[in-house]
């Protein structure tokens, strides 16, 4: 299994008394977004594990760039569903009729939001005895705007058949797509565009159809991400409901969610957390998250409490959330574990 790893969630899938696992695959390296194999292993009840994944779904073994998974109930009946969230994908559910996972995600929620999600977190926060879906996701205080109509897309192929993967990503401005590459980003990663574009203006206005023929864009891999935003999923007996949460839930990118009782209240809320400093230059640092919170009512509604009040002051890329009782660890990149105590300063 030479894989990178973005996930990994456990369950008994063949009801034998052995927790199985699902392994979700994030990236080969060095060939993005090409998609690396993940794995359903299944546990033979002495700690080794079998690759069953053809056997079970062969979808899972191809299914995208994974960032996260979960098995819950979802509809109460007794079998728990597995959940995946990724790059560029839909918010997908295979449910377990016993001898196969099969794709059961227009069962439960009513459009396919393709999203850059990048975290995946189920907790019942409006009290009804249903799990709900709380995803973390690029968020929306960026230069990429999506829509249904107007989705950011990503095109990949060897275009120049030099043996590397030219990823090319583009979103709309204006009405128009263009490709986020500058011309200098282009004709160092794809140098025959040297002849096509032998000026800036030129390339100014260009959109995918102007810099590739229909036939280099033929045999492309596509993504596109319709829904950049952090996002709430009320369980209803009809599906998930998409709830908007509060502004600032969206000022920065979301890889860690919490859900406890902060206030004592007896309602549950959350903690958003996340970042990212290594974006490239022309879209900057996402460091606006210094450890959101948000209180609850029980309901599904939640209201953010300004950081003066929460008390939360992390800096950095984010990437963990440990709750023991009313202690917080919070795992963050490249520095020290961050140790916070409810109701306390």
């Amino acid at each position: 299994m030479l894989t990178s790893t973005g996930a990994v969630a456990a369950n008994d899938v063949n009801k034998d008394g052995f927790p199985d696992l699902f392994v979700g695959s994030r990236v080969i390296p060095g060939r993005y977004p090409e998609i690396p194999k993940s794995y359903l292993l299944i546990n033979n009840g002495e700690g080794l594990f079998r690759d069953e994944t053809e056997l079970w779904c062969k979808d899972l073994s191809t299914l995208g760039l994974i960032t996260d998974a979960e098995w819950v109930d979802l509809n109460g009946n007794g079998n728990v569903e597995l959940i995946v969230t990724g790059e560029w994908l839909p918010l997908t559910v295979f449910e377990n009729d016993g001898q196969n996972l099969h794709n059961a995600s227009s069962d439960y929620f009513q459009h396919e939001y393709n999203g850059w999600w990048n975290s995946l977190h189920i907790s019942d926060v409006d009290s009804d005895g249903r799990p709900d879906i709380i995803v973390g996701n690029q968020g929306l205080n960026s230069q990429v705007k999506v829509s249904t109509d107007e989705p950011a897309e990503m095109h990949y192929k060897d275009f120049d058949n030099n043996g590397a993967v030219d990823p090319i990503l583009s979103f709309y401005i204006q009405g128009k797509s263009h490709p986020f590459l500058t011309r200098d980003e282009l004709l160092d990663q794809i140098s025959m565009m040297r002849t096509r574009f032998t000026d800036y203006e030129t390339y100014a206005e260009a959109g995918l159809e102007n810099i590739f023929s229909k036939e280099e864009l033929e045999n492309a891999g596509y993504f596109k991400a319709t829904l950049l935003e952090t996002s709430l999923f009320l369980n209803k007996k009809e599906g998930f409901q998409k709830t908007t949460l509060p502004s600032e839930a969206q000022i920065s990118p979301v890889f860690a969610i919490e859900s406890l009782d902060i206030n004592k209240d007896g309602h549950l809320d959350l903690i958003l957390t996340g970042n990212i400093s290594n974006a490239r230059l022309r879209f900057g640092k996402f460091d606006a998250n210094h450890g959101l919170v948000f209180l609850g009512d029980g309901k599904g509604d939640f209201e953010y409490l300004p950081q003066r009040f929460s008390g939360l002051n992390l800096k950095g890329d984010v990437r963990s959330i440990l709750a023991i009782d009313d202690l917080l660890l919070f795992g963050i990149n490249q520095k020290m574990i961050k140790a916070y105590q409810a109701g306390q300063n």
